[in-house]
């Protein structure tokens, strides 16, 4: 079941490709928290929303919320992308799923031929812009930047509670960073 408006945001701590581990439950009742569940930065259309989430951040900060990234990336690639590339927010690795299946999002398991044919259309498509450059995933990544999972968008309030949820099959845009901030302004007024 994926989690929806009004319910309690699943807790979940996780390495930072900065350093340490992060919680959801280290921003309660301190600020809002966009959680953003993503292939990361071996995928060229999630470094195209980084690039827009990361353009947004400082207005998202004067708001009073933090926003946090959930990869299935291991912490030794995180790490090296966090040195590599400019991330002003928490870069989290969940390689093994966990918090995005806690979080209702699916994970699911398809023919070799399916993932074949992604990598094929990959291969053709032009990325799209990004202001983090290129980077070419490691061979172990392809299987998760291949992966049919889904995406996740939530903004959780200071109380712990989901305030906006959008979970979808990868393709699908983020919404835009007004349409954020308009949702941040209701979290901070209580509504």
């Amino acid at each position: 079941m994926t989690i929806t408006v009004g319910q309690g945001a699943p807790s979940f701590r996780l390495p930072s490709g900065q350093g340490g581990q992060i919680g959801l439950d280290d921003y309660r009742g301190r600020s809002s928290v966009i959680v953003w569940f993503t292939k990361g930065m071996c995928c060229p259309f999630c470094r195209s929303h980084m690039s827009q989430l990361a353009r947004g951040y400082s207005k998202f900060k004067a708001l009073g919320a933090e926003l946090i990234e959930v990869t299935p990336t291991t912490p030794d690639r995180a790490r090296s992308y966090a040195q590599k590339f400019p991330i002003p927010f928490p870069y989290l690795c969940d390689p093994d799923y966990q918090a995005w299946r806690a979080w209702g999002l699916e994970v699911r398991s398809r023919p070799i031929t399916w993932y074949a044919s992604r990598f094929l259309q990959g291969m053709k498509a032009e990325p799209p812009p990004n202001d983090f450059g290129t980077t070419k995933p490691f061979f172990g990544e392809l299987p998760k930047l291949l992966a049919d999972d889904d995406m996740g968008f939530f903004i959780i309030d200071r109380g712990g509670v989901v305030r906006y949820a959008l979970s979808a099959a990868y393709g699908r845009q983020i919404p835009s960073n007004e349409e954020i901030a308009r949702e941040l302004e209701q979290c901070s007024s209580g509504g």
